[in-house]
């Protein structure tokens, strides 16, 4: 059950998620049917490429329904040493998050976070 004010939803390892040159990460892939966003009024997204990261990571937020991908909330790149934090309101029922490593350049670590407000 979650509480009032803000509550966090997801974080991953605090040693980061390693993602390989050209390798697609599902970072939710724990929860099948997204993360549960319904209760709450609006999300918060805070995500870092690492700075030893080799190249630039894109993020994808995709809204999710009954547990199928459903559509594109938002996606942004992150170059080594870049953060990123935006709010949005509750996409619906469920959220998924990739991160995807550019083909070209080596290893990346990242860091990502979201948590769920309500009143």
């Amino acid at each position: 059950m979650s509480n009032r004010g803000n509550n966090l939803l997801f974080i991953t390892d605090p040693k980061g998620q390693v993602i390989e040159e050209g390798e697609t990460v599902e970072l939710t892939e724990a929860y099948p049917e997204g993360l549960d966003v319904q209760p709450f009024y609006t999300i918060r997204v805070a995500a870092g490429n690492r700075v030893v990261s080799e190249g630039a990571v894109t993020f994808k937020l995709i809204m999710k329904v009954d547990g199928d991908s459903f559509l594109l909330l938002d996606t942004f790149t992150l170059y080594p040493g870049e953060k990123f934090n935006r709010t949005y309101n509750a996409p619906g029922i469920g959220l998924a998050i990739k991160a995807m490593g550019e083909s070209v350049t080596g290893v990346d670590a990242v860091d990502v976070a979201l948590f769920g407000y309500k009143f």
